[in-house]
């Protein structure tokens, strides 16, 4: 009987304890994705051998603990004795690096918890691959391996803007690897460089083909505004004219060229990283695009800029071309209640510029004998709000706008399919908004899709009722402070109840009142009722 008891720990000891089941020390072969489990307070190592100037991209990520990953050299029998060559913790969950080894001999890949605290499950992807020194500017004939593929290194250059040229394999058979050996996005086949070290390129095309390489680098100028500058370009060269904006600041750059150009304008800041990441409720995008066509040997771009910083147009040469180009604001002030007498360029635009405040009512029209009109108004952000309606002869296009943020307010004049240009007569002018005063009836009419506008002034903490009636249609109402921001609607009134709302005024100041219909159209009666 005492033999069950030994017999049971002998079993024990046969089966695999957890600790032990996940080792520590690993072969690395070749390259791939591999997954492990890390145990808490332990280091796995990665061991190979590696060759001098073999270079190493590591790549660790999990969801269960903040990894990091080093780089050992292997020096005598104990881990003691290991050189640490590499020590990376970036943020997050996951750390990379990307390394030409300095001689030939053993290392390992370690992988640890921060300060040992935590371990779980991770994936560690390795690529190893043996790059050549690439020049900027030299050409070079290359040739794949075995599997398709050449590499090279080269010193990158925070900001840098490179364009590699391939012959002889096709034009976008590369990918271009920043200093942790992360693949950077291109446009156009461009690679923006946004931090310095040693980067890498990759080139696949058919095992044992031979080609033709050259990386170019952009030129970098500065773009005044205001003034015209011209340039020249080889196939395969860019040039990257930067210049300053701040939000709110309007833009119209113009293009004169000869040949063939790709072309782009964004937000460029040298710093992103310095960049607020999250926005607001009221931040402005970036950069707000207008339409404005391209045409006739011109690119046009019109932008409402939206942050503070550096901001870059590029031009890429497709064949070889020639430029010319401006950068302005060319809107011109209008009042309101004034009209506007102008020519429109074939293809063209022309932009005004106004002070708007919440509360108005405004009415923009354009006339035309020359070209059919087509005007858009855009807020101070930029935004697009509203498009003309145009009369049966389609010689007039008019607008009809109640302004719900304050500031800057743009109106573009052009024409319909941008084919037309001419005279034209521009006109914008507020209408007063009906009175509702406490305790008085209104009247009045709604068309079919229309809205109808009343205003009041209240004190701040009164309480108002605000009923409306018709026995046509069924009434879909909503009031807006003084400031344009919407606090209460009410769209489930009909024929039988009309509409009725309740509100407790929060500031002093004028209000407004939308009427419209959610069914119908006809005449209705509008109470504005004191409630304290």
């Amino acid at each position: 009987m005492n033999a069950k008891p030994w017999l049971l720990v002998i079993v024990l000891a046969l089966l695999p304890i957890p600790v032990r089941a996940q080792e520590s020390v690993r072969n690395l072969k070749g390259t791939g994705q591999f997954g492990a489990f890390l145990t808490p307070g332990q280091i796995d190592r990665w061991v190979f051998d590696g060759e001098k100037g073999e270079t190493i991209i590591a790549h660790v990520s999990t969801r269960e603990f903040d990894p990091i990953l080093e780089l050992a050299r292997t020096l005598g029998k104990n881990d003691k004795d290991d050189k640490i060559l590499l020590e990376v913790d970036d943020p997050g969950s996951e750390s990379r690096y990307m390394i030409r080894l300095p001689e030939k001999g053993q290392y390992k890949i370690r992988v640890r918890a921060f300060k040992g605290q935590g371990g779980g499950n991770y994936k560690l992807q390795v690529r190893r691959f043996h790059a050549r020194p690439l020049t900027l500017g030299t050409a070079l004939v290359g040739s794949f391996d075995r599997a398709g593929a050449s590499h090279y290194y080269f010193q990158g250059v925070k900001d840098q803007i490179l364009i590699p040229e391939l012959k002889g394999a096709p034009a976008r058979a590369w990918s271009l690897l920043d200093f942790k050996g992360r693949a950077l996005s291109n446009w156009a086949g461009a690679v923006h460089l946004p931090e310095s070290g040693e980067c890498c390129l990759i080139v696949t095309g058919q095992p044992d083909f031979r080609f033709d390489l050259v990386v170019r680098e952009a030129q970098q100028k500065k773009l005044a505004v205001g003034k015209e500058q011209a340039g020249n370009l080889l196939p395969g060269e860019l040039d990257a004219l930067s210049f300053q904006g701040k939000p709110g600041e309007f833009r119209v750059l113009e293009v004169e060229k000869k040949g063939d150009l790709t072309s782009r304008l964004l937000f460029a800041p040298l710093d992103k990283k310095g960049e607020q990441r999250l926005t607001g409720a009221n931040d402005l995008p970036e950069i707000q695009f207008l339409p404005m066509a391209s045409r006739g040997g011109r690119l046009r771009f019109a932008a409402i800029l939206g942050r503070e910083g550096r901001y870059q147009l590029q031009l890429l040469a497709e064949t070889s071309a020639s430029y010319k180009l401006t950068a302005r604001d060319p809107s011109v002030p209008i009042s309101i209640g004034k009209e506007a007498l102008g020519s429109l360029p074939v293809g063209g635009a022309v932009f005004y510029r106004f002070q708007a405040k919440p509360g108005q009512l405004l009415q923009a029209s354009l006339a035309s004998q020359k070209f059919v009109p087509l005007l858009r108004l855009y807020d101070a952000n930029g935004t697009h709000v509203a498009t003309s309606d145009s009369d049966a002869d389609a010689l007039e296009g008019r607008i009809t706008h109640m302004v719900l943020n304050a500031g800057t307010y743009r109106l573009q004049v052009s024409s319909v399919g941008d084919g037309g240009g001419g005279e034209y007569r521009q006109a914008l002018k507020e209408t007063k908004l009906k009175e509702l005063k406490i305790g008085a009836r209104g009247q009045g009419a709604i068309q079919p899709g229309a809205t109808d506008f009343w205003a009041f002034s209240g004190k701040e903490g009164q309480t108002v009722f605000l009923n409306v009636r018709s026995a046509t249609f069924d009434p879909a109402v909503s009031l807006r402070s003084p400031d344009g921001v919407r606090l209460v609607a009410d769209n489930r009134g009909n024929a039988g109840t009309g509409s009725l709302v309740a509100l407790k005024l929060p500031k002093t100041g004028r209000y407004t009142v939308w009427l419209a219909s959610s069914r119908g159209a006809g005449d209705y009666t509008v109470r504005l009722i004191d409630g304290d």
